[in-house]
């Protein structure tokens, strides 16, 4: 069986994508370009599908398929929460992995969010999914707002033994092999289940669904790892700007560009692809994000070492 690659889309009348006003379709459309496109470039062998209850007009129907990349259709019939809730959309990834176990079979699958850019194989997390769920690991401690938020709504469901400290996981990527993510989805239903019976409907999105399985995961003994060796957030707005070498020193597989490069770095990554029939080269790729230099800077580095060499 082959590995499985896949990003998840819905759109519903009323419903909200996240804290900042929809962009409009074309844009998530470009963004499910660049991101299944890429993906399936650097992992020819896997199969590489969009899942979703809209599919793409025109061209960029024709720009996935042309790539190889497969569209599948999938009701937004699992883990509804009302239309104003914020990131109501985003459940639709719960409801797209459901759907895909149940429906293909594969031997490992990644759901990847879709304003990523896949820049090298898949190779080595395929080597760590037969061992383990893999999610990506947010850099939020326990006291950020959002990773407070995310174990406070366990503790309304769970009150013994609150408070619970919950590790914030991101949906930006899940993996595992088929049977793994078929026990991570069971947790995943009995969690979000609990929340609907105690009328909690967590403003994080799926994001706190994960977290709340991924919790029970552990504690039942079946591991969840951290998935930051092969994909990181890279912020680049201009007030939040949050990156890292790791674009190139011990280099991630998956760069997720989420927030204002949907529109920016994402709309130019397409126009290129759409035009040459191919992404550009690495270096321009990390150009255009404004990724900083992956070298320390010399004269500041000159300088502590001539302050280190000075007696004391």
């Amino acid at each position: 069986m082959q590995n499985l690659i896949f990003g998840a889309f819905a759109a519903l009348e009323g419903y909200r994508e996240g804290d900042a006003a929809n962009l409009g379709r074309a844009v998530y459309d470009r963004c499910t370009v660049v991101a299944l496109c890429s993906a399936k470039a650097q992992n020819p062998g896997c199969t590489v599908a969009l899942v979703t209850n809209a599919p793409p007009p025109e061209p960029f129907a024709g720009q996935l398929q042309a790539a190889g990349v497969e569209i599948w259709a999938c009701p937004f019939d699992a883990y509804r929460v009302p239309a104003d809730t914020n990131w109501a959309l985003a459940y639709y990834k719960l409801c797209a992995m459901d759907w895909v176990l149940a429906h293909r079979e594969f031997a490992n699958a990644a759901m990847i969010d879709l304003d990523t850019y896949t820049q090298y194989p898949l190779d080595d997390l395929w080597r760590e999914t037969p061992e383990a769920v893999l999610l990506y690991q947010v850099p939020h401690a326990a006291g950020q707002g959002m990773a407070q938020a995310i174990s406070r709504v366990y503790d309304t469901v769970c009150p013994g033994g609150a408070p619970h400290v919950l590790t914030h996981f991101g949906g930006e990527l899940v993996a595992g092999s088929q049977p793994r993510l078929q026990a991570f989805m069971a947790l995943c239903r009995a969690y979000f289940g609990e929340l609907q019976a105690a009328g909690v409907t967590p403003k994080e999105g799926d994001e706190a669904v994960w977290c709340g399985a991924a919790y029970r995961s552990a504690q039942a003994g079946q591991p969840v790892r951290a998935a930051n060796a092969y994909i990181f957030r890279y912020w680049l707005g201009g007030r939040f700007y949050f990156v890292s070498t790791n674009y190139v020193l011990d280099p991630v597989c998956i760069l997720h560009l989420p927030g204002a490069a949907k529109d920016r770095q994402l709309k130019l990554l397409y126009r290129a692809y759409t035009k040459n029939g191919r992404f550009p080269p690495a270096g321009r790729v990390h150009r255009l994000c404004g990724l900083p230099a992956a070298r320390p800077p010399l004269l500041r580095t000159l300088w502590v070492r001539l302050l280190a060499k000075l007696p004391g």
